[in-house]
């Protein structure tokens, strides 16, 4: 493609060195609109290549004319398997080359992709082609050292999750390489900070009804919070990029160990139900990054942290009651709650937004039901922050950092006794009802309020975090 590319620092990084390397250059055409891409993998012996590959319109994104060459340009053969291309080198090193055609002009969510002439907005699965990180955690070798230079219009300035170092990005590894934002425009806002052991950066574009003071201090809070409870930033340093979607879809979402991107439509204002989406994404830095397990866990119970630590920040227990009464009414709309558990509906990978799965909705209300369950058994001497920080602990001894449901479940035993256990039976791994009573009782378990439910809302879609 004949781009001004960085690919000649390959040979410089590997004099040396043990590890493979793999370097990106990435020219972004909004005309196209497209991204094209080149890139040079080192390989330190014989045996195949498994290259992730972004699904087809995954991500508001088509890939095109993948190829893969030797050093010396003589084209080597694809073998597609799944998600994967497997790749056998000739020699030490593969090049490749493909096209990133884009089919929105904006991201529709944070976790889609959008080009346009005046902005780009990209989750990074959707744009890259990449090593497989599963295949390097296995078995336990080092992901190749990655560099990244961004080739952007003529007074853009580009974005990302990655540390900088003089023009080029630098992910830590293949997960941070592959679960990050890349944004490029020319009207960036940018705000740093430090807090919970952690420095912290937002860049933010467009107009929305609420200042940008007002976003800074929810990421501040949210990490603050969130430390405070759970231990240290597990990352040195989060990014979080603040971009405006589609009218009509609101969404914020963990991109990566250490990104995060809000893409809201221009109309939100940054009440309750943003904030809570806010540290929702936060608390992911945690739970989705620093710990892996069943989703019920790393979605639902991560939304019953978020409306807790967030109704602590505002000192208004309504706030927490508000939301969990929501989700409640939302769990009640859900047609298989009485007929699969939380992990039965994961192995199922039903579909459906965030209202209509159990994972969330109910695994939100499991939290609180658990959190209750034994402080009420400890008398207020213990709680889930004890179970989640155990658990955050032996995740940090583990490559993969998953820990298993039944080392959930020992821990939740250890804290909260019998009464845990019960409230573990019926909850998680039971299908009977929950119920108004139970969620009001454990409310004024952790508040020390009698917090009633508020009227019914009209039926319909409440609450997307």
């Amino acid at each position: 493609m004949g781009l001004p590319t960085t690919l000649v620092l390959a040979a410089v990084l590997t004099q040396g060195a043990t590890r493979d390397t793999l370097v990106y250059s990435m020219l972004i055409q909004p005309h196209g609109p497209h991204v094209t891409v080149e890139a040079r993998l080192t390989t330190s012996g014989p045996g195949t290549v498994q290259l992730t590959v972004p699904a087809t319109g995954a991500g508001g994104t088509r890939l095109a004319g993948l190829t893969v060459t030797d050093d010396a340009g003589r084209p080597i053969q694809l073998r597609r398997s799944g998600p994967t291309v497997v790749v056998e080198p000739r020699g030490r090193a593969i090049r490749y080359r493909y096209r990133v055609d884009f089919t929105d002009r904006v991201a529709p969510s944070s976790t889609g992709s959008g080009l346009d002439t005046s902005r780009l907005y990209a989750a990074t699965r959707a744009l890259l082609v990449a090593p497989d990180p599963t295949a390097y955690s296995k078995t336990s070798s080092s992901y190749p050292i990655v560099r990244v230079g961004v080739i952007a219009p003529q007074g853009w300035s580009v974005v990302a999750g990655w540390p900088a170092v003089e023009g080029e990005f630098w992910p830590a590894d293949g997960s941070e390489l592959l679960g990050s934002v890349l944004a490029a425009g020319t009207n960036f806002r940018h705000y740093r900070d430090s807090v919970g052991g952690s420095a912290w950066r937002l860049a933010i574009r467009g107009t929305r009804y609420f200042t940008d003071s007002t976003l800074v201090a929810v990421i501040h809070q949210s990490l603050r919070r969130t430390a405070e409870t759970l231990g240290p930033v597990p990352v040195p340093e989060v990014s979080y990029t603040a971009d405006l979607g589609r009218k009509g879809r609101v969404s914020g979402s963990l991109q990566g160990t250490s990104a995060i991107g809000l893409v809201w439509e221009p109309s939100e204002i940054l009440d309750i139900a943003r904030s809570h989406d806010t540290f929702h994404e936060t608390i992911h830095l945690w739970f989705g990054g620093a710990m892996e397990s069943e989703r019920w866990w790393i979605e639902g119970v991560t939304d019953y942290y978020a409306a807790r630590l967030y109704s602590e920040w505002t000192g208004r227990a309504e706030d927490l009651a508000f939301l969990c009464y929501q989700s409640l009414r939302n769990y009640e709309r859900i047609p298989h709650r009485l007929r699969l558990t939380m992990t039965q509906e994961a192995r199922q990978r039903l579909g459906g937004d965030n209202t209509d799965l159990l994972v969330y909705r109910k695994g939100m209300l499991a939290g609180l039901l658990l959190d209750a369950a034994i402080r009420r058994a400890s008398s207020g001497r213990r709680t889930l922050d004890e179970v989640a920080r155990s658990l955050l602990a032996l995740a940090a001894q583990r490559p993969g950092r998953r820990v298993a449901e039944e080392e959930i479940r020992s821990a939740v035993r250890r804290a909260g006794g019998r009464e845990a256990e019960q409230v573990w039976m019926r909850v998680v791994a039971g299908t009977a009802p929950l119920t108004e009573a139970e969620v009001s009782e454990a409310l004024r378990q952790i508040t020390g309020r009698a917090l009633p439910p508020p009227p019914l809302a009209k039926a319909g879609k409440e609450l997307m975090p």
